[in-house]
């Protein structure tokens, strides 16, 4: 809000559970929630002598940013399906940010969806904006709304953007997707995220992963 004598009332609300989160007066400034995960808010400004400004959020047809973290293959397969269950239940134009390596694999499977370097991403294009990952000192649930040690390490996506957390397989475009040796091996995954001890049995058939 633009510096005024008098003070701007501000006010944002939760929608869905008709809490207050921030109820306010200032002469110039803005507010910010906490928060960074969906919330569907409510803004409300007054000031004498002007119509009362009041939004409720709506992302249909409008751009909506989900960035996901560079770095790792397996945690963007898992979490692309609940940016297209995001997309899909509001409506929105949907674009998502990742490792530059990580596109190829997605952009052919999801012709609808535009698929951006973080370099290249202009964070006022958007709408709104939300960020997928692994909070570990998130204490207060500001992050996240639930811990992803209690939900899972996937499913913590669909919490972020307040979509269905049931898993969905993603759609993935490979341009040579086959067995680099015939027999059956074992990968041991060494350089894994964080080094962790994750190995995968190949068959040939189904595909079993343990950790």
């Amino acid at each position: 809000m633009p510096e005024r004598e008098r003070p701007w009332k501000v006010k944002l609300t939760d929608l869905d559970s008709g809490l207050i989160l921030i109820e306010t007066e200032l002469r110039a400034g803005g507010i910010r929630s906490k928060r960074r995960y969906y919330t569907r808010y409510r803004v409300e400004i007054e000031h004498p002598g002007q119509a009362p400004f009041i939004h409720d959020y709506s992302a249909r047809d409008r751009e909506v940013l989900v960035q996901i973290p560079v770095g790792t293959l397996g945690d963007p397969i898992g979490w692309l399906p609940y940016a297209v269950k995001f997309k899909d239940r509001h409506g929105c134009r949907l674009t998502c940010a990742m490792g530059e390596n990580l596109i190829p694999i997605f952009r052919d499977a999801y012709h609808d969806i535009t698929f951006l370097t973080h370099q290249e991403v202009r964070a006022e294009r958007y709408y709104a904006t939300y960020c997928l990952g692994l909070f570990f000192d998130d204490k207060n649930l500001m992050s996240q709304p639930r811990d992803f040690r209690q939900v899972g390490l996937h499913r913590t996506a669909g919490y972020i953007l307040g979509v269905d957390p049931t898993e969905v397989k993603p759609r993935l475009v490979v341009a040579d997707d086959s067995r680099p040796i015939a027999e059956p091996y074992v990968c041991i995954a060494v350089q894994s995220t964080t080094q962790s001890n994750t190995g995968t049995i190949r068959r040939a058939g189904p595909r079993l992963s343990h950790s």
